[in-house]
């Protein structure tokens, strides 16, 4: 009988805290996993419609103390139409000033991760279109994106 009950205290034992680590893991996965998993199929799905305005690359600093980090980054947008892709040549000093003044307002911590190039990306599209008057820059594609 004693046999019996220590061989049952030492199954609870174990299962127990599998279960309890089990039940976090799959909390884990549904809270932070398929999210994530969703921004990047989505930000994958994303396709050109129009021509493709590329820019050189930017290489600023970060706002970061010292001024030790910098960011070099090439783009490229969706111009939707010809009409933007002309609009955004005629525009361009004002553009890269926009972009320059993005870029230098942001830390380390802001960009390093996933979430933080998408909103880059999305504030540099609003502050894009904010200037454009024969229509909108459809997406921002990065081509290159280092930070040091």
């Amino acid at each position: 009988m004693e046999r019996k009950t220590s061989t049952l205290k030492l199954i609870i034992i174990i299962l127990i805290p599998l279960i309890i680590l089990g039940a976090g893991g799959f909390i884990a996965w549904i809270k932070y996993i398929t999210p994530a998993i969703g921004m990047v199929s989505q930000d994958v799905s994303n396709t050109t419609s129009g021509p493709m305005f590329s820019l050189e690359p930017f290489i600023v600093n970060l706002s970061e103390p010292g001024g030790k980090r910098y960011i070099k980054i090439k783009m490229e947008f969706d111009a939707g139409n010809k009409e933007v892709e002309k609009e955004l040549k005629n525009k361009l000093p004002l553009l890269k000033d926009n972009i320059i003044t993005v870029l230098t307002g942001k830390t380390l911590e802001e960009v390093i991760t996933t979430e933080g190039k998408i909103r880059l990306k999305e504030e540099i599209q609003a502050r894009i279109n904010r200037n454009l008057r024969t229509g909108a820059v459809k997406n921002v594609f990065f081509t290159e994106f280092v930070v040091q």
